[in-house]
């Protein structure tokens, strides 16, 4: 069985009613959201290594001026997560979110974790969308710690 995972994120888009751009058989651009914050998720099969890569422009530009906080702030958030990881990418200055997975044929890619892995990624740049953002717009970030973005508030008052 050819199961191609790019043939699936374009089910997936179509199915949300995204606008994407297929690039080829093995590349996929997709806006994930039509409102702020707006993502584009790059899907990239990597058939000569097996892998399938996945690269989620955050629409955040970053300034020479904040290119040090920002990858303070970028290593602070790497720190905290699981899967993947966020960049300063050098080509434009803006962050991304980035995740490999391997695409072996024992692999079994199908809509169901094409799309937990979607939400994931757009999981993890709502989480630290706003973190990044404040800095890169000299937001006061005096009080403010990593940590609050981790709070559970949940049930308490």
């Amino acid at each position: 069985m050819n199961i191609n995972p790019i043939d699936i994120t374009e089910t997936f888009a179509t199915k949300m009613n995204l606008n994407f751009n297929r690039i080829d058989d093995n590349e996929i651009s997709v806006q994930l959201t039509n409102e702020n914050p707006e993502y584009i998720l790059s899907v990239i099969l990597k058939t000569e290594y097996d892998i399938v890569y996945f690269s989620c422009d955050m629409n955040l530009f970053v300034t020479k001026e904040k290119h040090f906080a920002i990858t303070d702030a970028i290593a602070k958030a790497n720190e905290r997560i699981w899967v993947g990881h966020f960049d300063l990418i050098s080509l434009g200055n803006r962050i991304v979110y980035s995740l490999t997975i391997p695409f072996m044929s024992s692999f079994l890619a199908d809509e169901e974790v094409i799309e937990s892995i979607i939400q994931l990624i757009t999981d993890e740049c709502n989480r630290f969308y706003y973190y990044f953002h404040m800095i890169i717009e000299n937001c006061d970030m005096q009080n403010f710690s990593i940590n609050t973005l981790f709070l559970e508030s949940a049930g308490e008052a």
